[in-house]
């Protein structure tokens, strides 16, 4: 099974792959810029390139890149939808130079409107990018926890919205396992890890599934409230990740941590945690 983290890129992505060959990592995810701007730093070719040798001498694969945290594909407001097709693209071109084989990204949200009239319009935002730039990475839908007007909380949205695209052949999900618990799906058990693999199979097709975020929920099912959470120290608990982490569906998908860092110890507790469930 494939295990990483969400890892810093301060001070050059190769540092990043430094980084997580030393928490034990086999897989790892990153922002290829400031995720809180509108600023695009140049990359620098030596660094892409070192990180690209770290990462087949370390054995690192996949990696995932997560889009910046302002991007709004679902925005009610012109100038920011249309900035946030634009910086989509840019993300999706950084991953691609960094050789990259994902990038992951929330759909959106837009408080008082419907999700029809979101799930089109994350559909539209999506197609544009796909026009300006045909991608050679395979882009992820990430699943939310429906908070704030968030569209893409149930699989059947995602599949929605995926529906609606014009090329879906490089599109996928990563199941977030915090926003989907706290949107509803209770995979505190073996049944009802089962019931989502299920679910998961029925609408985007589990050959969409190219990646997981394990994070446990500080929150309460169904909350819809995004707290990520030690693994086995949430509400989802021990019992829920020992399901997911030997489930079929699941076991060979590559999953990334993005739990909370608030220590040195946090990470290799956590990655200890995970391994001692797996069976």
């Amino acid at each position: 099974m494939r295990l990483g983290f969400h890892v810093s890129i301060s001070g050059g992505f190769s540092l990043a792959v430094q980084r997580a060959h030393e928490l034990g990592c086999s897989t790892m995810q990153i922002f290829s810029r400031n995720p809180r701007g509108w600023t695009v730093k140049p990359l620098d070719r030596a660094d892409i390139d070192e990180f690209k040798r770290l990462r087949e001498q370390y054995d690192i694969d996949p990696v995932f890149v997560h889009t910046n945290y302002l991007i709004n594909l679902a925005s009610t407001k012109p100038e920011l939808y249309e900035r946030s097709i634009e910086q989509f693209v840019i993300d999706l071109e950084r991953t691609e130079h960094l050789g990259a084989e994902y990038l992951v990204t929330h759909l959106g949200s837009a408080s008082g409107q419907e999700p029809l009239w979101m799930i089109d319009r994350v559909a539209d935002a999506l197609n544009m990018a796909m026009k300006l730039h045909a991608p050679r990475a395979t882009i992820l839908l990430e699943n939310t926890a429906g908070e704030k007007g968030d569209v893409g909380y149930t699989f059947e949205q995602v599949n929605d919205v995926i529906s609606r695209l014009n090329n879906t052949d490089k599109v996928g999900i990563c199941y977030d396992t915090c926003h989907g618990f706290a949107a509803g799906y209770d995979i505190r058990t073996k049944a009802g890890v089962d019931a989502v693999a299920e679910k998961i199979g029925s609408t985007v097709g589990l050959g969409r599934l190219k990646g997981m975020h394990l994070n446990d929920c500080l929150r309460e099912l169904g909350s819809h409230v995004d707290r990520h959470w030690h693994i086995g120290e949430g509400k989802i608990g021990e019992a829920g990740f020992t399901a997911i982490l030997n489930h079929p569906a699941f076991k060979d998908v590559p999953k990334i941590m993005e739990t909370p860092k608030e220590t040195d110890e946090d990470d290799p507790r956590n990655m200890k945690k995970v391994r001692l469930l797996m069976k």
